[in-house]
């Protein structure tokens, strides 16, 4: 990755304007999905509402796993060999992919509970909190494809087990949006247990996926 070693301090300005982390594209994003994370958990908790729980877990998951990629990232940039790369992002993506799938499970079972025992859900607050979080995935999402397309990293394993994070969240802000809009304007509150399964199998979907080109990898190296 040249730019890293450009000697022209104009050429490193510019850089830095652009994107505080140009080679390690996980820094915005990051404090984004962090601070919205903990406003939908309490959201969540406010209006009770599942599909907002599940969103801001499954944000958290976001949290440690855009950690882990900015730290690999950062460990790889300085790697001696691609080989140490590679084994670098082969790891995150793996510990991404088990988040993913516990974050389906814990779901499935709140969902569960929910139809046995329905609560009571705010649907104006959640219709609000969750389009937030919708505009919030969206722009974080904007910006790791726009990294993946200009800078090369688009068979990046570390790379798209982010974006597989992002893309999931964004799901879940429109399960909760719709979650919400059904309750608020019908009053029925099984969609939202309803929508949550919903969004887990299709995380379970996009999460097999990424198990399947880990182990690809795996068995070509």
């Amino acid at each position: 990755m040249a730019y890293f070693f450009l000697n022209s301090n104009n050429r490193e300005h510019l850089d830095h304007q652009q994107d505080h982390d140009h080679g390690n594209p996980y820094g915005i994003p990051f404090i984004l999905i962090l601070v919205f994370a903990f406003l939908e958990f309490f959201g969540g908790i406010w209006t009770q509402s599942l599909a907002l729980l599940s969103d801001a877990w499954h944000m958290f998951s976001d949290v440690f796993a855009l950690g882990l990629a900015m730290l690999a990232a950062h460990q790889a940039n300085k790697a001696a060999t691609k080989d140490r790369q590679s084994r670098i992002e082969l790891v995150v993506s793996m510990i991404n992919a088990t988040l993913m799938l516990v974050v389906v499970v814990w779901i499935v079972y709140e969902a569960i509970a929910r139809f046995e025992s329905p609560q009571t859900v705010a649907g104006g607050p959640v219709i609000l909190i969750a389009f937030m979080g919708l505009v919030v995935n969206l722009i974080v999402a904007q910006r790791l494809y726009h990294q993946a397309h200009s800078h090369g990293k688009k068979d990046n394993l570390n790379h798209r087990a982010a974006l597989l994070h992002v893309f999931g969240d964004i799901l879940g802000s429109v399960a909760a949006l719709a979650s919400g809009a059904v309750i608020y304007y019908t009053g029925w509150l099984a969609v939202d247990p309803l929508l949550s399964i919903l969004i887990s199998l299709l995380l379970l979907v996009v999460t097999l996926n990424l198990i399947k080109d880990i182990w690809h990898t795996v068995h070509q190296k």
